[in-house]
């Protein structure tokens, strides 16, 4: 697929959520939902793997929450495997597994400064019908939820923010990077040091290849020090998400990461909405990057 032809695809699902159904929804079902920002996402990662315990970061979107109805999404089509694989990642219960949703309107408190239409910020009616969707497979009441966008919002409203994380987890021991096949060496290697393995993956419909992927990155882990703390790094869609829980359910002294579409920022692919709306420089932040993971 071309990768510029996904910014006018997303940006067109934008404009028809924005324009959806005017119907009132109520958030008494949701008497606890308590959402945790950018900043607050980041920092409880951080504070996870300081303390080397197991955890994950599971970014659901709108089209995981799709692929667990049994519908499709842009880059992977549904698949009745994928989607019961989706709704076991989502009924994850651990202290440390963090469950994001894009709830980004003020009315559930995931707007953000920063946020616009077309760059996160949506719709209350559309928040609350990913609340509704999501609630029968969360497996709990829904109560701590987490932004999926944390690392690319950082790295367009809060860039030291975000480098700052970025350079914490490079220093603290990445040894997979199971992604995208066209990631560059050179992006790797910045990212996440020489150290970090790579695995990978189609560039759309990588479901396809799960089990393979499972298998190599299970067979990498193996011939690691038990002992050893170790951060997993996904950049390969949704179908990462059932992957990350694969992993969560065979490895320990892990913490699964999702890294998001800021990779494709990096890389110079306009794949997302946001990415052509906050006029994002990778070359400038890339420098921004370096210098700061020089000292």
């Amino acid at each position: 697929m071309n990768k510029y032809l996904l910014f006018p695809l997303r940006k067109i699902f934008f404009i028809n959520i924005i324009f959806a159904s005017n119907t009132t929804f109520s958030t008494a079902a949701y008497p606890s939902l308590n959402f945790q920002g950018a900043e607050k996402t980041l920092s409880t990662i951080q504070e996870i793997i300081e303390k080397k315990e197991k955890g994950a970061y599971f970014r659901f979107g709108d089209g995981d929450i799709n692929l667990a109805l049994g519908q499709g999404e842009l880059l992977q089509p549904a698949n009745q495997s994928l989607m019961l694989e989706m709704r076991e990642a989502f009924a994850l219960t651990n202290k440390n597994v963090l469950r994001c949703l894009p709830l980004y309107c003020k009315e559930l408190g995931g707007w953000e400064v920063g946020m616009f239409p077309g760059n996160h910020e949506s719709p209350y009616s559309w928040c609350l019908d990913i609340l509704h969707k999501a609630q029968p497979i969360w497996n709990s009441p829904i109560t701590d939820v987490y932004s999926h966008a944390a690392l690319h919002f950082s790295a367009t409203t809060a860039p030291q923010v975000c480098i700052d994380f970025l350079k914490f987890l490079k220093k603290n021991n990445c040894r997979l990077l199971v992604g995208n096949q066209n990631i560059p060496n050179h992006m790797r290697t910045l990212l996440f040091g020489e150290q970090c393995i790579f695995i990978p993956t189609p560039t759309q419909q990588s479901y396809r290849c799960i089990d393979r992927i499972e298998k190599e990155c299970l067979s990498q882990i193996a011939q690691m020090p038990t002992e050893e703390y170790k951060i997993i790094v996904t950049a390969m869609g949704c179908s990462g998400r059932a992957l990350q829980k694969r992993l969560w359910n065979k490895l320990d002294n892990v913490f699964l990461f999702d890294f998001g579409s800021l990779m494709d920022a990096l890389c110079g692919w306009n794949t997302r909405a946001w990415i052509e709306l906050t006029k994002f420089d990778e070359k400038v932040f890339l420098q921004k990057l370096e210098k700061n993971l020089d000292n």
